[in-house]
């Protein structure tokens, strides 16, 4: 059983059982779909189950316990290379993974899955919960058009999303160039000068507003951040860029459409 404990923005924190915790959406709660942000709490092994490499005996059912699933579903992932290529599960999905950074499905048996530990993983669905999308949105992503790309596949359906735990503008500071790259693919407003001469990006900030601008008016999102929030998430540039260690572990954004026996998931 699900269990909201509390609130992050307009996320909900959900844990099925203790040492198994995520993020859900009201939004796409409401149109039945299943799906969630998962944190370091994974219960063991999810993270694992996400990466791709040998899993826990157990992990697939926690995922699935997580998401309020009680029918199976295939995990389908992509290998992520910070770019703009959408690929639709299961046609366009094979083994190795392909290389994209966005998902796309319509089939009942799909899960799509994208991983983070700094970029903005962003779910998307139709009110309907017949199509939905996961999208990994790195600052890379974002100025490729990445987002714009998954949403003008989805065009013709009334859409909803919601955008997960990523790094704050607050510790996401860059140089003139990735700056510039903001301001050329008109996304000037997220960025921020600094007294020292640097920028800091609001990721989150430019993932809303490509949705926003593609006609989405429901979107759900948290102020939790990958750097400061140490306890729950993540962070490349924490654990690795700044904090010198060598590995890392991800979070998961899963989302599958709405199952046909029901109209809601809890």
């Amino acid at each position: 059983m699900v269990q909201v404990i509390g609130e992050f923005g307009a996320l909900e924190r959900v844990q099925v059982e203790p040492g198994l915790v995520g993020f859900r959406s009201p939004a796409l709660l409401e149109a039945g779909v299943p799906h969630a942000f998962t944190t370091r709490h994974d219960g063991g092994g999810l993270a694992l189950e996400i990466d791709g490499s040998d899993a826990p005996a157990g992990s697939t059912e926690r995922l699935h316990s997580l998401l309020g699933l009680t029918t199976s579903r295939t995990l389908t992932r992509v290998r992520q290379v910070h770019g703009a290529e959408l690929r639709r599960a299961p046609d366009e999905v094979s083994l190795p993974p392909p290389d994209a950074d966005a998902l796309l499905t319509e089939h009942a048996h799909s899960l799509l899955i994208v991983r983070v530990a700094d970029c903005v993983p962003v779910l998307i669905a139709a009110r309907d919960g017949r199509s939905v999308a996961a999208v990994h949105a790195g600052w890379r992503g974002l100025v490729a058009g990445v987002l714009t790309r998954t949403l003008a596949a989805l065009a013709g359906h009334e859409l909803i999303a919601a955008i997960g735990p990523s790094i704050s503008r607050e510790h996401f500071e860059v140089g003139p160039e990735v700056a510039e790259a903001f301001r050329s693919n008109a996304l000037a407003e997220v960025v921020h000068e600094q007294t020292n001469g640097r920028h800091a990006i609001d990721l989150r900030r430019a993932a809303r507003l490509q949705l926003e601008r593609a006609g989405v008016r429901r979107i759900d999102e948290t102020d939790c951040c990958t750097w400061r929030d140490a306890a729950d998430l993540f962070s490349y540039r924490r654990e690795i860029t700044h904090g010198g260690g060598t590995s890392t572990g991800r979070m998961g954004a899963v989302i599958g459409v709405a199952p046909s026996e029901s109209t809601s998931v809890r």
